[in-house]
């Protein structure tokens, strides 16, 4: 009896063994197909990799300048006591010389403002009317002052005889600019012509415009100039910013996943022939999730997206 309880107590204890070996062999057996899987996919991602063309690019190096707008106005007085309306819109809004832009009623009467000639209307105030001056702007501005807000008037509010309704901003007139910038190399060079690229906003496009006056200041200088537009929204306000382009850079745009640095050197894997081979380039990042190289690449050159995965050897691109 004691030869039996003996021989029932061992075989559990060889049943657990041979269920965790079994485990263990499964489990490495995965181990082993996974990463053999995992290998066969990466030997056949880099015989196999996908591929970008660099693109021709022109990347504009821009900066923004803060200042005032300046532009030639007339108030507009209220004939008469009254509540005045606004035919033709608070604005701004273009009239012609003539333009019934204001009407003043009292009681049973009435009398109109008309535009003593072609221009902007707008029936607001800033409180800058008849003293906003170059002189005075250039001799005074810091580069931290504001103007003030401009202040609309509402319909069929209450005037007085000779108050004002409201400017108008004669048209063609140039609408000029004075404001600060950061003295750059790329910068004075353009001063020095006398001509700038300049542009509103990201979304517009560069014109070209004349340069009155520049005064360098340490790492700053101010400029005054000529604007080439005068869209009626930037009666709003004589705060602006302009967008001012310093210079650009040509080359060819490549994903910034393509680059990597190798040994100290940047460079992408481009395909020479049916071979990838490192390739060192020069250029920068840009907008987007590009790269802009200026030298090493040029337009056609097929280039690995994946620069961090690529290797250099013989690759398939069909």
């Amino acid at each position: 009896m004691v030869r039996k309880v003996e021989r029932e107590a061992v075989k559990p204890e060889r049943k657990y063994l041979r269920r965790f070996l079994y485990c263990a062999a499964v489990a490495a057996l995965c181990v082993v197909w996974f990463y053999g899987f995992k290998r066969y996919f990466e030997a056949y991602d880099s015989v196999h990799p996908d591929i970008v063309w660099a693109l021709p690019w022109v990347q504009a190096d821009e900066e923004r300048s803060k200042g005032f707008l300046l532009w030639n106005e007339s108030k507009l007085g209220a004939p008469m006591t009254g509540t005045v309306t606004f035919p033709s819109g608070r604005g701004p809004v273009r009239v012609s010389k003539g333009a019934v832009v204001g009407r003043v009623t009292s009681g049973r009467s009435a009398s109109d403002v008309r535009a003593p000639q072609e221009g902007y209307f707008i029936a607001g105030l800033d409180g800058h009317e008849g003293k906003w001056r170059y002189a005075l702007i250039w001799n005074e501005y810091d580069g931290a002052e504001s103007a003030k807000n401009l202040v609309m008037l509402a319909d069929k509010q209450l005037v007085s005889r000779g108050e004002a309704i409201g400017k108008l901003i004669p048209q063609p007139q140039s609408l000029r600019f004075v404001g600060y910038a950061d003295s750059t190399e790329a910068l004075a060079k353009q001063l020095d012509s006398k001509k700038l690229m300049v542009k509103m906003d990201e979304l517009d496009s560069s014109s070209g415009t004349s340069v009155r006056v520049y005064d360098r200041e340490g790492e700053k200088v101010k400029l005054y100039i000529d604007m080439p537009f005068f869209p009626p929204s930037v009666l709003l306000s004589r705060n602006y910013e302009l967008i001012i382009e310093t210079g650009s850079v040509s080359g060819v745009s490549v994903p910034a996943s393509s680059v990597v640095t190798a040994g100290g050197v940047v460079g992408v894997f481009a395909i020479r022939g049916s071979d990838a081979a490192f390739t060192p380039v020069e250029g920068r990042y840009i907008d987007d999730g590009k790269f802009l190289a200026t030298k090493g690449l040029k337009f056609g050159d097929a280039v690995i997206i994946d620069g961090d995965s690529a290797r250099e050897g013989r690759v398939k691109l069909w």
